[in-house]
């Protein structure tokens, strides 16, 4: 396989994973737009746990019972909703840090391809060069 067949390949390759990557990190990027409207819409749900207020007609033991289970109720639902929103949020965050930084070297990497492309063009006297920029890509 000459170089230009190969360094063809290589670009290729690199604009695939690129584009994959991408495709990822704006799927996750939905997903944090979804998640944030699921925990809007939870918060909005657990402040009627507590409604409505109990009247003047409401007292005693059962009536302070009933108000301390809304309390108790509406403060566990709290800790759910923002615990696993704050768990799912540094999941998904991560997961991108990690497809960005892939996408940086994939590109960098498509970068070196590119130049030795540009090397290739000017001549037989670069072959050699451009073999060893080749080799010089870390995933070929």
């Amino acid at each position: 396989m000459g170089y230009e067949s190969m360094l063809a390949d290589i670009k290729s390759s690199l604009n695939g994973k690129i584009s994959d990557v991408e495709d990822k990190i704006e799927k996750l990027k939905k997903a944090k737009k979804d998640i944030d409207t699921l925990q809007e819409e939870a918060i909005t749900e657990i402040k009627e746990i507590v409604k409505p207020e109990l009247g003047k007609h409401w007292t005693g033991t059962k009536a302070d019972d009933f108000d301390k289970g809304r309390e108790e109720a509406k403060s566990e639902a709290s800790k759910i909703v923002n615990d696993k929103y704050n768990e799912y949020m540094a999941s998904i965050n991560g997961k991108i840090f990690d497809l960005e930084w892939d996408k940086a070297k994939y590109a960098s990497e498509l970068f070196i391809a590119n130049g030795a492309a540009d090397l290739l063009k000017k001549g037989e006297e670069f072959a050699e060069e451009v073999g060893n920029t080749i080799s010089k890509l870390k995933w070929w």
